[in-house]
Order: C-alpha cells, then structure tokens, then sequence
C-alpha cells in the first residue's frame, strides 16, 4: 500500500513538474489540491492525527532530558575520577575519550532540551489553532 502511494505521488509530482500545459494547468492542480485540503472532513482528519500523535509524544522529551541529565551527570564524575586518579601510564587517548565523551554528553543534552522545546511550540501551536 506504501509502495502504490508513493507511486502515485511521484506520478503526481511528475506530472506537475513536467506538464506542457505550464502555468495555467500548473494553477488549477495547485487549486485543486488547495480545494481538497481545505474542506471539513479532510481538515477534521488532520486534527484527529495531529491530537493522535500529541498524544504518543505525551512526555518523551521530558524524558530524554532527564535521560541527557543523568548521561551528563555520569560522563562528568568518570572525568572527575580520570582527572583525580594518577597519571600513571595514561595516554592521550584516554584525554581524547573523555574529552568526546564529554562533547557527547554536552550534545545529547542540547538534544533533549531542543526536543523538550519543540514539545512545547507544538502544545502552544495545538492551543493556537483550537482557539481559532
């Protein structure tokens, strides 16, 4: 079903890409597909896969933040102990792991504060075209 769709997309885009009728056939496709979005039933549709997926998102970037949190926090006391222990037959491989395991931490940190925001924009977004 995924293949045929994606099929027929294609075909579509194809079409409109490449059709000698040029501008004016160009406009009345796009018209077309803008008259078809817009109506009710197809506009209550999107609504219900919009709530629906809001609904699985739920509190995962919350989660991967706390989880950001605890890699972070973990990444930080192994640097610690590395930085406090002796220097005995330590090599610079060992600075460089920690220095990118720190990176990563500082990365997936960001990651999880970027996620837990973009879950914000879509719940005042949500909140934005239901007052409308």
């Amino acid at each position: 079903m995924r293949g045929k769709l994606l099929f027929i997309t294609g075909g579509l885009v194809g079409y409109v890409l490449g059709a000698r009728a040029g501008r004016k056939r160009y406009d009345q496709i796009a018209s077309a597909a803008s008259d078809l979005w817009n109506r009710p039933p197809v506009q209550r549709r999107v609504n219900e896969v919009k709530d629906f997926a809001l609904e699985r998102v739920g509190d995962v970037p919350g989660a991967l933040y706390e989880a950001g949190k605890k890699v972070a926090s973990a990444v930080s006391n192994k640097a610690e102990k590395t930085k406090s222990a002796p220097a005995t037959g330590t090599s610079g491989a060992a600075t460089a792991a920690t220095k990118a395991a720190a990176s990563a931490t500082k990365s997936a940190t960001a990651a999880a504060a970027s996620a837990t925001s973009a879950a914000d924009s879509a719940k005042t977004a949500d909140g934005t075209t239901a007052a409308q």
